[in-house]
């Protein structure tokens, strides 16, 4: 699934600016929903306590809209999505990825961002049992 222009501005609108780990928060939340077959009412967040770790909970904020996101510190990037039905799903950004954009200059931001879009999700995330 494809991210719309619309809601890839509401995602920078509310991160302050594009960058590769909002997509991926984004791209990640999304394919929650696909899985689990409707919105995602809820999601439990493992996160490095640091930018550009932490961009990547704005994507899935806004994705989620009014949805429920509880953070805790992790060690790379890991999503428990709980849909609307009780499913849950869970997620990782493949550990690789995110070596690969945590440590890209600032000045090349955007043009990962769209790096990210472009990329398919089994390239970018596994799912956890």
């Amino acid at each position: 699934m494809s991210i719309s222009p619309g809601l890839l501005e509401k995602a920078v609108r509310i991160h302050g600016h594009l960058g590769p780990f909002l997509v991926l928060g984004m791209k990640m939340c999304l394919l929650a929903e696909r899985l689990l077959g409707g919105n995602v009412q809820r999601c439990e967040i493992e996160v490095l306590d640091r930018k550009p770790y932490l961009c990547a909970v704005d994507g899935i904020k806004a994705v989620m809209d009014n949805g429920a996101v509880t953070i805790r510190k992790g060690t790379g990037i890991i999503a428990i999505f709980k849909g609307v039905k009780n499913g849950e799903v869970a997620l990782a950004v493949k550990s690789n990825v995110q070596e690969k954009y945590a440590n890209e200059p600032w000045e090349l931001c955007e043009d990962n961002a769209f790096k990210v879009l472009s990329e398919d999700d089994e390239d970018l995330f596994e799912a956890l049992a």
